[in-house]
């Protein structure tokens, strides 16, 4: 008679195994007899989990599933979550090993099913891959989703298993703020790891140079001979001994953080002190001095792990040295072209970047990969890259890097901000995925019968992009593809798709919108491409009968842009965070033309010393071309680094009684402040000035306008104008990399 309870048990057990191919009838004619199961004594990941399949069951069929604990008598109609004493009952489920971390097993028994997850959040994501998989929802952004309306609700067998192939999986943007838009994209943020305030770019936290540098020059970077505050000094034993400390006593104000990073300033500059130059020297690249720093931290904290970037200078793998096992090397992909997969790009940077990542995975094992899929001044610009997502991630999992973090343009209105998000987390979980079923899939969902034009769209632009031979540069202008993706013909043909994309759902408000909110990208790109031929074929601008006469095509393609950005709440344009009111009054400024009355116009002008000839080539003319610059200081502006300078206009003869103006740019994320001060000088003969006033910019310039304009009135006659600039030089101590030589940036001198 002691048999007989198991015995009964094992009876009953093999009954739902003989029944485990029925469908769960969960919802029928929106009513159920279901409830949730999860422990007494559930943590708070299963209570989330639980929380997440009542939600999205209640938005599709309307029915509210209780949350029941397990002590409560059990029924054959039981959705469990998580480990609980029903597990008991299920003993093929007990047996089997312990699921990795962020795994989940979703399995069906007669009429019943179990959701089972590893550590981390492998319960949630079992929860939200089930309602994705097989209710169909759909999670587009934080504030955007797809939940299909059913009255009934049949889930068939089931049996699945799943994991990610990659251990840290951050797409990190706007989106990745957002708690449950991570839980639908099984993704990662920085924190989850990293201590705060120790992610990347530290030492300027670890040893301040305020606090440090004018007693202990020594303890920073010599460069030709000089102490400079913007780098520290690897191989000084004092400064490994600061950095100990200060680790030690920031450690115990966060002990449950693992990952800390010690790593260089967002900057070129490394020491060539003789201890770094000899270390340099040996290793082949300056990554040898920072090695040999970041082991020595890391052998004071055995049971930490000390991360380090491998990043412009320091990304040559060093010959010799190896990161201790402790030593994690956060490799970056900077430089590389984005048209084609690194492992397939003959562009030489892209090549060297494949040197570089076999060379540190030789003596590694904790490669954490960042990688840049945006275009940080133009993130509503087109940027066709999705096609080299897989091809790149799966390369860098290749090479052993099972920590990605992937820098890309998450946020309402950047160009296709959502389908690239989804993409990246699919591809971070499974790098192999049939990644044209996850476009598809998204774009079938998102805008509904357009679907096809914008896969038709994306489509064109990546064969455009690869025939042409367009380079897409992540700082790179919109002009820059003016000649090849943007050519006028690929233009035309590329709006001519998305104007039958809106055709297709002009009567479905949600798609229409999601549509023209796609085409935000290529009007932004064609209104800076028209900035750059103001009076062209391409520009703002038309001539009729001696007049310059604003086109309309191009202000009602501008009016349309504003209105769409507004009705969607789109916060930022770019990395800088360029409003679109911001980008409305800079634009209204540059097409605000000065010509008309304007005595400056092409008129010549001279400069000492000579502006930088990578920003708008250096041409002069720009000052007087009467179009003045924007917001982008790539296009018609002209740049002196850490100098004072002086302008020099001939306007051909002796005028009087003018007002005379020029302006500054200010975007400090670029190392570009106003200058100090603008000077105004006239003459009649061009040697004998007279001031008409100095304009200084006072304060430390932390949040300044965007742009400055400098006027100045006279009442005498005068036919030479002199604008004498002070420049700021170098970078304020609040700035991120103070003491670094800053950009003065100035365009269009008038006189009216």
């Amino acid at each position: 008679m002691r048999k007989l309870p198991f015995i009964i048990l094992t009876f009953a057990f093999l009954l739902v195994q003989c029944s485990g191919n029925k469908a769960v009838n969960l919802v029928k004619n929106n009513r159920s007899d279901y409830k949730i199961v999860i422990s007494e004594n559930a943590d708070a990941k299963t209570i989330r989990a639980a929380e997440i399949f009542r939600e999205y069951i209640q938005k599709s069929s309307g029915v509210a599933l209780p949350v029941v604990a397990d002590t409560c008598i059990g029924t054959s109609k039981e959705i469990l979550i998580g480990g609980s004493k029903r597990l008991r009952e299920f003993p093929e489920l007990l047996k089997i090993k312990p699921l990795p971390e962020d795994g989940y097993r979703i399995k069906t028994f007669g009429a019943r099913m179990v959701i089972l997850g590893g550590g981390k959040n492998g319960l949630i994501y079992g929860v939200t891959g089930f309602l994705r998989d097989y209710l169909g929802c759909r999670k587009f952004s934080p504030v955007e989703e797809f939940v299909p309306q059913k009255e009934n609700i049949s889930i068939p067998a089931i049996d699945k298993f799943d994991s990610p192939k990659v251990n840290f999986r951050c797409v990190n943007g706007v989106f990745n703020r957002d708690p449950s838009y991570r839980e639908w994209h099984r993704i990662d943020q920085v924190s989850d790891i990293f201590a705060q305030g120790y992610y990347v770019h530290t030492f300027e936290r670890l040893i301040p140079w305020e606090e440090y540098f004018a007693e202990h020059p020594e303890y920073f970077a010599e460069v030709g001979g000089r102490r400079t505050n913007q780098q520290l000094c690897m191989t000084h034993p004092e400064v490994v001994r600061i950095i100990i400390e200060k680790l030690r006593s920031e450690m115990k104000k966060q002990p449950e953080k693992q990952v800390w990073s010690v790593s260089q300033n967002d900057n070129a500059i490394y020491c060539t002190c003789p201890e770094c130059q000899k270390i340099i020297d040996r290793e082949g690249s300056p990554a040898g001095p920072v090695f040999d720093l970041v082991n020595k931290v890391a052998e004071a904290f055995p049971d930490k792990i000390i991360s380090t970037l491998a990043y412009r200078f320091s990304r040559h793998a060093p010959r010799y040295l190896k990161p201790r096992e402790n030593v994690q090397v956060m490799l970056c992909t900077i430089e590389c072209e984005r048209s084609r997969p690194i492992a397939d790009n003959p562009e030489p940077e892209s090549q060297s970047f494949q040197q570089d990542m076999m060379d540190w995975n030789a003596i590694s094992d904790r490669i954490y990969l960042w990688d840049y899929t945006v275009n940080f001044h133009h993130h509503v610009s087109p940027f066709p890259n999705l096609h080299v997502l897989q091809p790149n991630i799966q390369f860098f999992l290749k090479n052993d890097a099972y920590e990605m973090f992937q820098q890309t343009n998450t946020a309402i209105g950047h160009e296709f901000s959502e389908l690239k998000s989804a993409m990246i987390a699919a591809l971070l979980w499974d790098p192999f995925a049939n990644i044209d079923s996850v476009r598809q899939d998204f774009l079938d969902h998102f805008y509904g019968d357009a679907a096809g034009k914008i896969s038709q769209y994306i489509d064109d632009l990546e064969k455009t992009t690869l025939a042409s031979g367009q380079v897409l540069d992540i700082y790179g202008h919109p002009v820059s593809l003016s000649e090849k993706l943007l050519s006028p013909d690929n233009a035309r043909r590329f709006m001519q798709i998305l104007d039958t994309a809106e055709t297709i759902v002009e009567d479905q408000p949600v798609y229409l919108n999601r549509v023209r909110v796609a085409r935000l990208p290529l009007q932004y790109a064609l209104m800076e491409i028209g900035k750059n031929d103001m009076f062209g074929e391409r520009g703002w601008y038309k001539k009729e009968e001696g007049k310059y006469i604003l086109r309309q095509d191009m202000k009602a393609r501008f009016d349309r842009f504003i209105e769409v950005c507004e009705q969607n709440n789109i916060q930022s344009l770019d990395e800088r965070g360029l409003t679109p009111e911001k980008y409305l009054q800079a634009t209204e400024h540059f097409i605000d033309v000065q010509i008309e009355g304007n005595l400056a116009f092409e008129k010549p002008v001279t400069a000492h010393p000579h502006p930088a000839q990578k920003y708008s080539g250096g041409d002069l003319m720009k000052l007087t071309n009467g179009v003045q610059g924007a917001n982008d200081y790539k296009a018609h502006w002209l740049g002196w680094e850490a100098e004072d300078f002086d302008l020099l206009l001939d306007l051909g003869k002796i005028t009087s009684g003018r007002t005379i103006k020029t302006n500054s740019l200010y975007d400090q994320n670029s190392w570009i402040l106003h200058p100090k001060q603008v000077e105004c000088l006239i003459s009649k003969e061009g040697r004998n000035f007279a001031t008409l006033g100095n304009i200084e910019v006072s304060g430390d310039q932390r949040d300044e306008e965007r742009i400055r304009s400098y006027i100045f009135q006279s009442g005498e006659n005068f036919r030479y104008v002199k604008i004498r600039i002070r420049g700021t030089k170098a970078l304020p101590d609040w700035h991120p990399s103070a003491g670094g030589k800053s950009w003065v940036f100035i365009d269009e001198i008038t006189v009216q």
